[in-house]
């Protein structure tokens, strides 16, 4: 069974992003725009992104000579030509997809850090942006992949990123690579430094004199990368996304087309999701852009900060993982804010990234006054579906699925053995793959090993996600009801989804099994009601007979293992099992099924004390 959106986008234009973000292009009723979505035409000196601790703020009209500044400064000090791009081999969602010289971002919310992605996308480059939490080991294969020109990284991650430098084979093309760094807590920008160091960001931002931006020649919106997003395979390597500029506006369009919660109020958002994460990049940063709204930068979330911000900046709608609907639900620290009806300037928010359970948006509305709507997207697809209304009675009619599609976007169920090259429908009501087919579809995955190769590119993971006729399948396992709303039910693919996160069982077993007391290792998710979240939980087979106190020794061992390879996000908090065998197939794939059922026992260690509703992510 399919789905399209009752709107059809073909009077979506394809544009540059940089030129259609600050082109006002709500202001007209349109295809894309409703009467009641236009966007009155305002100051653009009225402040659009205001940091939520010092209030440092930036303009619009000042976020676009800054990042013009920016574009002229990477493009004279480094030679980076918007023309010199790499045309990678056809994908079924784009004859010609082209990489210009990248910029690699590694900031968490700030100023900067809006500044940064937009002068990089004004420069005619690819940007591609990376989380500040990643370790060096992981930063080496974004690196080795990413082949960036020019790096941007937080002061703190500078010991790491300097790390993943060093363990570049390719020493020629990453021995001089230049890399400026943001001191987020210290910077006042926009106001004027008193010093600035020789790798300081803001030197990017010195006007380069006589030099006149160099415009691409020829330039597809459709086919240039505008960004590369990171996103976690079952194969254990991040892939890199590759989004066009193409589907980033038409993202931000579709969006907006289904924003009810808008009713011509100006708007003011926290920005707490991280900017480098789709969600926050797309629904917060960008979309404030053209929306004329406020945003309220944080470079890490705290509950009791959010709860304080709410009612001191009037904020009009929030968007948040299922954790944070957690506490709201259940922090003590929420309860003198609901009596005192602080939250009464809230609409409504929209959730996504993993479930979140019917009764803890009934526990949030009885509580804070405002209904917490459930979305669905994810990296290589921007935003797909998204619950309609902002009434309680729209809230109870929408007990179990994650809303209808939005604008121009189709989604389609087919049956779970269905081969790559066909998408046939299933039939009406039954489960099946998830597919989605949109102009905001990446152009696919960066090539697996790089794509500034001697060889042809290998360009496999984008023909396994694709179908030819350019349909994403998702991996995920839903239903399409009678009113043409999508129910997610379970998940083909072994991803683990810790909180908006993704992480892959593969890459933990490998690390698990390259310590010689390790004979095998199989990673499930578990899923945490408390904190609506899934934690990696490894089962382990280990080398030689050991006692129990033997084991939860190595159990803490092999913790320390994984901390010092991986993100905090991927940890063992789902503890360790030690068991006599994995569960596989004759042709040795892991039988995870089997493991999550309670189909293995074994020796079981808890290696991490609980932490029942952190108020901090």
């Amino acid at each position: 069974m399919s789905h399209p959106n009752s709107s059809s986008p073909v009077g979506f234009q394809s544009a540059n992003l940089f030129e259609w973000l600050f082109s006002n292009p709500f202001e007209n009723e349109s295809d894309f725009t409703t009467a009641q979505q236009r966007v009155p035409r305002g100051s653009n000196e009225e402040k659009l992104l205001i940091d939520e601790a010092t209030d440092n703020s930036l303009s619009s009209s000042q976020l676009h000579k800054d990042a013009l500044i920016l574009a002229a400064g990477l493009q004279a000090i480094h030679g980076l030509n918007p023309n010199e791009v790499v045309a990678l081999p056809p994908t079924p969602t784009c004859k010609k997809p082209e990489i210009a010289p990248l910029v690699l971002i590694q900031v968490p919310n700030c100023l900067p850090f809006a500044t940064a992605f937009l002068g990089t996308i004004a420069a005619g480059l690819t940007a591609t942006l990376v989380s500040p939490a990643l370790t060096s080991h992981e930063l080496a294969w974004v690196l080795q992949n990413a082949r960036p020109k020019v790096i941007i990284t937080a002061t703190a991650c500078l010991g790491a990123m300097k790390e993943a430098i060093s363990k570049q084979d390719d020493k020629a093309a990453f021995e001089n690579i230049p890399v400026y760094t943001v001191d987020v807590g210290g910077d006042k920008y926009p106001a004027a430094p008193t010093t600035t160091s020789q790798n300081d960001w803001r030197q990017l931002l010195a006007s380069p004199t006589g030099h006149k931006l160099i415009k691409p020649t020829t330039f597809d919106p459709k086919s240039r990368t505008a960004l590369i997003l990171w996103s976690s395979g079952t194969s254990g390597k991040s892939k890199g996304v590759m989004l066009s500029h193409h589907a980033l506006c038409f993202s931000l369009a579709s969006l907006w087309h289904n924003a009810d919660f808008y009713l011509g109020r100006p708007q003011r958002w926290l920005g707490y999701v991280p900017f480098y994460h789709i969600f926050g990049l797309l629904n917060v940063l960008l979309l404030a852009i053209p929306t004329r709204s406020t945003v309220y930068s944080m470079s890490a979330f705290k509950l009791d900060a959010m709860l304080a911000a709410i009612p001191k900046r009037q904020i009009t709608y929030l968007h948040m993982a299922p954790p944070i609907a957690i506490m709201l639900a259940k922090s003590p620290l929420v309860e003198p804010y609901a009596r005192r009806k602080d939250f009464a300037s809230v609409a409504a928010a929209v959730t996504g990234g993993a479930p979140l359970g019917h009764a803890v948006v009934l526990q949030v509305y009885d509580r804070c006054g405002f209904r917490i709507r459930l979305g669905y997207g994810l990296t290589e697809a921007g935003s797909v579906t998204v619950q309609s209304g902002i009434s309680a009675e729209e809230m109870r009619s929408q007990s179990d699925d994650t809303g209808g599609p939005h604008w121009g976007v189709e989604v389609k169920i087919v049956a779970e053995d269905s081969s790559v090259a066909s998408s046939k429908a299933a039939k009406a009501g039954d489960a099946g793959e998830v597919l989605i087919r949109s102009p905001g579809l990446m152009l696919g995955y960066l090539p697996t090993g790089g794509y500034a190769t001697q060889t042809a590119p290998d360009m496999s993971l984008s023909a396994d996600a694709l179908t030819p006729d350019g349909w994403f399948r998702t991996g995920d396992v839903g239903i399409i009801n009678p009113a043409g709303s999508l129910r997610l039910i379970d998940r083909i693919k072994e991803l683990i989804k810790v909180r908006a996160y993704q992480v892959a069982p593969a890459e933990l077993e490998a690390i698990l099994c390259s310590s010689p007391a390790v004979v095998d290792a199989g990673v499930v998710g578990i899923y945490d009601e408390d904190q609506a979240t899934e934690w990696p939980r490894a089962y382990v087979v280990a080398a030689g007979d050991k006692t129990e106190k033997e084991l939860t020794a190595l159990a803490f061992q092999l913790r320390d293992v994984v901390e010092k390879q991986t993100a905090k996000y991927k940890w063992l908090k789902g503890g360790l099992v030690f068991v006599k065998a994995i569960p596989k197939s004759p042709s040795g794939k892991i039988l995870r099924r089997i493991i999550k059922q309670s189909g293995v026992e074994g020796f079981e260690v808890s290696v991490y004390k609980p932490n029942p509703r952190a108020a901090k992510l």
